[in-house]
């Protein structure tokens, strides 16, 4: 028997009628890649998100803020700037928070001393663009970072264990590399590159929107080496894959955000199978293990072609969109909504991973923290605080 939706429709009612530079080679090897089913990431009772505080005082202070699985703060750290995503290795503690693209730092957390941070800023030449990934063994952080002078993507490489001395860095196949996932048991990593050139002396402009080419690129970690391509069909090419989330089955599942004139168009949401990508990618046949979701155009309009995020809980991967005030379920076996929700500015959304329990948090540009599982939803918090884009289990 299928399990129930993370949110059934009846709960849900329910609910609401209650209320490339070289790497040095010690850090890589040359041992070949072996496909297993994704091991996810053992239970963990924290998360991080980055917020703004003193919205309401008319004095901004944007903070880290370390809460709990009932949306109880523990620890919260000004940072001096609005940050965007987050990476942690559960098995070493290690966690870090990015800054907003084009990003000029990152922040560094022990989660024994979730108050205790230090920041790391880019090279000469680079910035950061929000999100990154460990290594299998928590030792290496790989950023995405913008060569902006010479308009590629890239993947800083950040020794842990040497207070993230950069030693490194990898290639992405692509412009304007957003978030980077490591699939799980593997060395793989998964590179949105949403297509986008951006440069500091022109702040967040989007410069190059007319002749942008997303894809997605798997890359071996060690050597740097692209295993698998994947780029939208030209019909797409203003379709910018930006998030990404690991399913248990090896299958990523994408969000993206259209730059395009305002109609409809394909390609929000979407899946990749790891394992398939590989197998064309050297048969030389592309689009194999690439599977899109049909977003209706309705819903699209609403969420003016902008998906926030994306997270993997049970059966379901779950997309946000906070310009829609909108939660939507695809069901992983059908690719198909099966539900929608309404959450006013909803953006970060994360997998519980408490004591095995399927559900999700997703939290709010209004302060709220809901959880989202078979019972329906719940409201757990609203704090004084304007929750920044993704939140991540730690």
């Amino acid at each position: 028997m299928p399990r129930e939706p993370v949110f059934s429709r009846r709960a849900l009612l329910q609910a609401a009628l209650a209320s490339l530079l070289p790497v040095p080679a010690l850090a890589l090897s040359s041992e070949p890649v072996s496909i297993e089913p994704a091991r996810l990431a053992e239970p963990a009772s924290l998360f991080i998100s980055g917020a703004r505080s003193g919205a309401r005082s008319g004095v901004d202070e944007y903070v880290a803020v370390v809460f709990d699985d009932q949306a109880k703060i523990v620890a919260s750290v000004p940072i001096g700037a609005r940050a965007h995503g987050a990476a942690s290795h559960l098995q070493s503690q290690r966690a870090c928070l990015f800054a907003r693209r084009p990003g000029m730092f990152m922040n560094t957390f022990d989660r024994r001393t979730p108050g205790v941070h230090a920041v790391t800023e880019p090279v000469g030449g680079r910035h950061f663009y929000g999100h990154g990934a460990y290594s299998q063994n928590g030792k290496l952080l790989f950023a995405t970072e913008n060569d902006f002078d010479g308009m590629r993507g890239v993947l800083g490489i950040y020794d842990a264990s040497r207070h993230y001395e950069r030693i490194g860095e990898l290639d992405t196949a692509g412009v304007g590399p957003h978030e980077v996932l490591r699939v799980p048991g593997t060395s793989l990593l998964l590179v949105a590159n949403g297509g986008i050139h951006t440069h500091p002396d022109s702040g967040r402009d989007k410069l190059n929107i007319e002749t942008m080419e997303p894809n997605l690129a798997l890359i071996d970690s060690r050597d740097g080496k692209l295993l698998a391509r994947h780029v939208l069909p030209a019909e797409l090419h203003q379709v910018s894959i930006r998030h990404l989330a690991c399913a248990d089955d090896g299958v990523v599942w994408f969000a993206a955000q259209y730059e395009g004139e305002e109609v409809a168009i394909a390609g929000l949401a979407g899946s990749i199978s790891i394992e398939q990508s590989m197998q064309s990618f050297h048969a030389g046949v592309s689009g194999k293990g690439l599977t899109l979701v049909e977003v209706p155009a309705a819903l699209q309009a609403r969420m003016t072609h902008y998906v926030s995020s994306v997270a993997v809980a049970g059966d379901y991967a779950l997309f946000t969109s906070s310009k829609g005030g909108v939660v939507f379920q695809v069901n992983r076996r059908t690719s198909q909504i099966d539900e929608t929700i309404s959450i006013r500015d909803c953006s970060g959304v994360t997998p519980r991973l408490v004591s095995g329990l399927d559900g999700a948090l997703v939290t709010s540009g209004t302060g709220e923290i809901v959880r989202l599982d078979a019972e329906g939803m719940t409201s757990l918090a609203m704090h004084t605080l304007q929750w920044d884009n993704h939140v991540y289990p730690i």
